[in-house]
């Protein structure tokens, strides 16, 4: 029993070999294989079977191996070399490696870059001592591709003398840019073409980006194709020059900056010198016309922040008429929500506001220095304007005295415009507020002191440069949580919810100073300091599912002004009597695939349901996402209708549909349609935009690694 045990045992072992190869300066290789011969007298050796080389850097696993013992060199069959240091992997039939300097040669290998997913097939190919991979030809794809048929991917770019380092400097000479086998780009090699460096392999590298091309009626055929440079790894710039065959040459250039995740900066410019305005949109408009905008954000302490918000137009019709391209409104948009979190003014609105601001916290003081400039592009003078030049507001926030919450807060503003009044305004606000509860009831009673100073460097229509005015606020609320859980039915059509009431009522007092003078209005809240008093009252209802929080919420509340209620009915116009409005609101929401909310206000006087305002968002059902929105206002005159809709046919194609219909000039505002067919490794869309003053066509081709499906990140060190 024992002889079998020990005969089985060597078995084994004879099963699996390892060799130690013995190299220049002491250093020593060791290989793993299955099977292992002598050949030549012991010139060669032979392995076969599951070999595995593993050294500092890399991991080699091939099928077969012949050591050549008087070059150092192994010669590979059916490998696959992981190099730890570029992060890639090398694979193919046949190769040379170097022992001495881990050097590879092969007439043909695949290259895969890890972490773009960038695939290479190579021609003459080649890694060195420094770690440099080189091939005199190479097909370059982010798409999947098989390395031993002659086929080609969707989309190629091919290259000779393709050079790729550890510090990513890679250069190439391009020679064609491929759809499947048909060449779409050819530069032939009779003409002198520089070596470019080729964007694909790392996120921040030179290069041409993917074109945009479009068309439209009011511009004609316009082409772009946008250029990449980075300066550093966290300044780069990109150069856009659209050309458009009816009004021109349009200049985009964007600049992007990132220091440090909370350190960042955005800077875009658009620049057009309009050769056919005034045929195309009008005599007053500009010749040349322009866009600046940016957002910088900088924090480097735990206590203060500071921001830029910049925003200059030539004419608010270029946002609209060139919403196309790299630095078209949209996108703009987008960006600067997805990396600042922060919007800008719509395209289709009358002014444009710049501003830049200082925040500080430390304990219990917040303070904020802010200055700002409106750019007016709408009807009316524009030099009775305000210009908000200047504003600071340091508040020292509640502080607990003897269970009563104080904060002191301090105003300075300055305003400037070139005709009528403008001055300074210092307001100073003392609020006290004292929380209390009774029984099941939970209130707060608050008192406000507001002192407001005015020093107008302008009179204009006022009879003296100072004028001054005080007033008190005094309010107190009340409210009270019910709570109620309901079980209806057996399992398994048991229903379980959770109803909330939550009935509120607030009182209101505002008085003024009988020595009070009228002041100017600068801020909003000048428009607030007439004598006050009101009562308001409202109820929400809230309904909790079991996997649900706040499936059902209703709320509904109106206000009566006591001050309204003295005057007489005959004098006053209905929407300025004593009951206000009532509100109503609905939302629903049901596990993040049906989002429901109504708004509405009802008027006691006659006008009745005043605005109505719906928006129905159903995901993933019956369609990828369906939108609806609805609004009417009977005060602003305006009644509108919005409808989108997106889909997913067969994971590929995705269809986009959007449309807004101005119901009272029974017109389509604006219509999208656009078809998407979405691959692993490009996106190739066509769509068309309608407005009543301009359609358009464009088509999209985004190719991921060469341009990007996505926009391009922010680049952090």
């Amino acid at each position: 029993m024992k002889v079998g045990i020990l005969f089985f045992s060597l078995l084994f072992l004879l099963l699996k070999f390892s060799i130690t190869f013995a190299l220049p300066k002491g250093r020593a290789i060791s290989l793993s294989a299955t099977r292992v011969e002598i050949l030549q007298d012991g010139i060669k050796i032979l392995a076969e079977g599951d070999i595995v080389v593993e050294q500092e850097g890399y991991l080699l696993y091939a099928g077969r191996v012949i050591y050549h013992r008087e070059t150092e060199f192994l010669e590979l069959f059916h490998f696959k070399l992981f190099d730890f240091i570029q992060n890639a992997t090398v694979s193919g039939d046949h190769a040379l490696f170097d022992l001495r300097n881990n050097e590879i040669i092969s007439d043909k290998a695949f290259l895969l870059l890890k972490k773009d997913g960038i695939r290479i097939k190579a021609w003459e190919f080649s890694k060195n001592a420094l770690n440099e991979y080189r091939a005199k030809r190479a097909i370059i794809s982010t798409c999947e591709f098989d390395c031993e048929r002659e086929e080609y991917p969707p989309w190629s770019l091919e290259v000779r003398d393709f050079l790729l380092t550890p510090e990513g400097i890679n250069t190439a000479k391009a020679t064609y840019f491929r759809a499947k086998d048909l060449p779409l780009l050819y530069s032939p090699q009779k003409v002198y073409l520089p070596k470019i460096t080729l964007p694909v392999f790392e996120q921040r590298k030179r290069g041409f980006l993917f074109p945009h091309i479009a068309q439209g009626n009011r511009i004609g055929i316009s082409f772009q194709i946008p250029y990449f440079i980075p300066l550093t790894d966290q300044i780069d710039f990109t150069l856009s020059p659209l050309y458009s065959t009816k009004r021109g040459l349009l200049l985009d250039l964007e600049n992007q900056i990132a220091l440090t995740k909370d350190t960042k900066a955005l800077f875009l410019l658009r620049y057009l010198k309009d050769i056919k305005a005034s045929h195309y949109v009008g005599p007053e408009t500009p010749k040349h016309r322009y866009w600046t905008t940016g957002k910088v954000d900088i924090s480097t302490g735990k206590n203060w922040d500071l921001h830029l918000d910049l925003d200059l137009l030539s004419d608010k019709g270029f946002l609209e008429e060139f919403n196309i391209g790299e630095g078209s409104f949209d996108r703009t948009k987008k960006l600067y929500i997805e990396r600042f979190n922060r919007d800008i003014e719509d395209k289709a609105q009358d002014f444009r506001t710049s501003k830049i601001w200082f925040q500080y916290q430390r304990n219990s003081l917040y303070t904020r220095l802010q200055s700002a400039y409106i750019d007016y592009e709408g009807l009316g003078n524009r030099k009775e304007v305000f210009q908000p030049l200047a504003h600071l507001r340091s508040i020292l926030l509640p502080i607990n005295i003897a269970g009563a919450l104080t904060s002191i807060a301090l105003d300075y503003n300055y305003f400037y415009r070139k005709e009528n009044y403008y001055g300074s305004r210092i307001g100073l606000n003392i609020e006290i507020g004292y929380p209390f509860s009774f029984s099941f009831f939970k209130s707060e009673a608050k008192v406000n002191l507001k002192n407001y100073s005015y020093l107008l460097e302008e009179q204009g229509n006022f009879t003296r440069s100072y004028l001054n005015q005080n007033l008190w606020e005094f309010s107190i609320n009340s409210y009270s949580l019910l709570y109620k859980n309901y079980e209806f039915g057996e399992p398994p059509l048991k229903i379980r919810f959770q109803h909330i009431l939550k009935p509120y009522v607030m009182f209101f007092l505002r008085e003024i100073s009988p020595q009070r003078e009228v002041g100017p209005l600068l801020t909003y809240e000048d428009y607030l300091v007439k004598k006050a008093k009101t009562l308001e009252y409202g109820l929400w209802q809230i309904v909790h599912l079991p996997n649900q929080k706040n499936f059902l919420i209703i709320k509904a509340y109106q206000q009566y002004d006591f001050s309204k209620a003295e005057r007489s009915p005959l004098t006053t116009k209905p929407e300025e009597r004593a009951l206000s409005d009532l509100y109503l609101h609905f939302f629903s929401q049901w596990q993040g695939r049906f989002v429901l909310r109504y708004d509405t206000a009802y008027n006691f006087y006659g006008y009745g349901f005043k605005k109505h305002s719906l928006n129905i968002g159903l995901i993933d059902l019956l369609l990828k996402q369906i939108n609806l929105t609805y609004q009417e206002d009977e005060t602003w005159k305006t009644r509108q209708v919005t409808f989108s809709l997106s889909h997913l046919l067969a994971e590929r194609l995705g269809l986009h549909y959007y449309i807004s219909r101005n119901l009272i000039k029974d017109e389509i505002s604006e219509q999208r349609l656009e078809a998407q067919y979405l691959h692993d490794c490009y996106l190739l869309g066509v769509g068309m935009s309608v407005t009543p003053k301009d359609t358009k066509f464009y088509f999209r081709v985004n190719l991921r690694g060469l341009g990007g499906i996505a926009d391009r990140p922010v680049a952090l060190p």
